[in-house]
């Protein structure tokens, strides 16, 4: 009773949820050769050899053409279409899942924490009741059971984001000093025009601000698991959500990530009950909630399931913090990986990331002649843009740019180079260049506005194939 949770606002949550897999896909689909296929920056030949782990899989990955990834793309969206509008609900509650995670492996170097976030609303959405309102499934007379163990994993999900960035936040930018949310806006690749950079004009309101996000985080979970009949904990939570991740999304370019937390966070409305017509509606309720005849061996293979993967899912976020010691034995870690449990929730931890900068294209032509393919000129700039996250098509562009900035990931470097050289020369046959040289202008931000001295590094030499 405690941990019920109100079925319309799961019913709301599988709209949301179901139109930001529709969003996701179109953005991805404006990427989808050069992301997803073998004339892309990550064919088929190399992803096995790096992020791949035992137990992983996927369908975008038996084909490395761009028809057969379009079809692929075309069946997800279809099916995101049937969960939002809740028919046959749990059917494609569980194609949404599988094709999400086909997706997420075919390539990982444009990932961030709000896909961990939407592969696991989607896992529990499989045995949540989300298609009892709001859907083509309601008009039925027998709906499906409200499951407990899938409430609980829920609410753990939502309740363990905020918990372990807290615990993963130990360092003096968030404790101490505050300067967290400076470091985070002095990211030339992160920070969003307009509010962003408004808001960087303030240390000092920075500085609330970071202690603010700092101790809500502690304090979410906690709303959120208080157990409590009419669930106000947890109505108080979500706005605090609302307000955290609106914040988010109006200062740092962080894609879907802001929405993704948002719209995952609608499960925890609680019931609001009207005075009036009341027995009109206990009748109502009455005739079309009529449980559903459950097969028992079903039931307890699904609720063994939710048992397994609540316990999977605390010991992976207890890992990541210092003060816990045990690690899941490799026959545990196979199922993790099969069914992508994986998560991580250090956004911005221990501390914000320092190192900041932009990519400079130096294009050389057949006759020796240098060309500014970013800047489409003959003089090269090096200077720093105006906004830099304007260089990016979107966040998957940017999250990939910050993945190359990392030495574990520089073999990122040369696809990137080649696939930015090889469109290049298909956009613009009359100036074919033959050699990309690609540069990173990078700098490390310091307190009081200060950076250190732009460092020019040659990230590659890609040569035409």
């Amino acid at each position: 009773m405690y941990y019920r949770l109100d079925i319309r606002a799961l019913s709301l949550m599988r709209i949301a949820i179901a139109l930001i897999i529709i969003i996701d896909l179109l953005i991805r689909f404006s990427d989808l050769e050069a992301h997803y296929t073998n004339n892309g920056l990550w064919p088929l030949n190399l992803i096995y050899n790096f992020g791949w782990n035992p137990g992983f899989w996927s369908l975008h990955a038996l084909n490395g053409g761009v028809n057969y990834i379009l079809i692929l793309f075309v069946l997800h969206f279809i099916f995101a279409l049937f969960l939002l509008i809740g028919y046959k609900t749990r059917l494609f509650s569980v194609l949404v899942w599988l094709f999400t995670i086909s997706l997420h492996n075919r390539n990982l170097f444009v990932l961030q924490a709000g896909d961990d976030v939407l592969r696991m609303i989607l896992f529990w959405g499989i045995f949540l009741p989300w298609g009892n309102y709001y859907s083509i499934d309601s008009k039925k007379i027998t709906r499906l059971k409200n499951n407990a163990l899938a409430n609980i994993g829920y609410l753990l999900l939502i309740a363990s984001i905020y918990f372990f960035t807290f615990n993963l936040k130990n360092s003096a930018e968030w404790r101490n000093s505050g300067t967290a949310i400076y470091f985070a806006l002095s990211l030339d690749q992160l920070r969003m025009p307009f509010f962003g950079d408004w808001l960087y004009q303030f240390p000092i309101l920075m500085n609330i601000l970071t202690h603010f996000v700092y101790w809500l985080e502690f304090v979410l979970p906690f709303l959120i698991l208080w157990p409590s009949k009419n669930g106000k904990g947890r109505i108080i939570a979500f706005i605090l959500i609302l307000i955290l991740q609106i914040g988010i999304g109006m200062t740092l370019y962080v894609g879907l990530f802001f929405l993704i937390n948002i719209v995952s966070s609608i499960g925890l409305i609680p019931s609001i009950k009207f005075n009036f017509n009341r027995s009109r509606i206990k009748q109502n309720t009455f005739i079309y909630q009529k449980p559903i005849k459950q097969n028992y061996f079903l039931k307890i293979s699904s609720n063994l399931i939710a048992v397994y993967v609540i316990v999977i899912c605390i010991i992976i976020n207890l890992s990541s913090v210092n003060w816990f010691n045990y690690q899941l034995k490799s026959e545990f870690t196979y199922s993790v990986n099969l069914f992508r449990l994986n998560q991580f929730w250090g956004m911005f931890s221990p501390k914000v990331l320092k190192n900041d900068g932009w990519f400079v294209y130096h294009g050389i032509d057949s006759l020796g002649q240098s060309w500014d393919l970013r800047m489409n000129e003959k003089n090269i700039n090096y200077s720093k843009p105006k906004h830099i996250v304007s260089l990016y098509k979107n966040d998957r562009w940017r999250k990939l740019a910050e993945n190359m900035q990392n030495p574990k990931y520089n073999f990122l470097r040369p696809q990137f180079g080649k696939n930015i050289l090889r469109l290049w020369n298909i956009e613009n046959p009359k100036k074919n260049m033959v050699t990309l040289n690609l540069y990173f202008m990078e700098k490390e931000n310091l307190l009081n506005y200060q950076n250190t001295q732009i460092k020019k590094i040659l990230y590659c030499v890609c040569t035409k194939n």
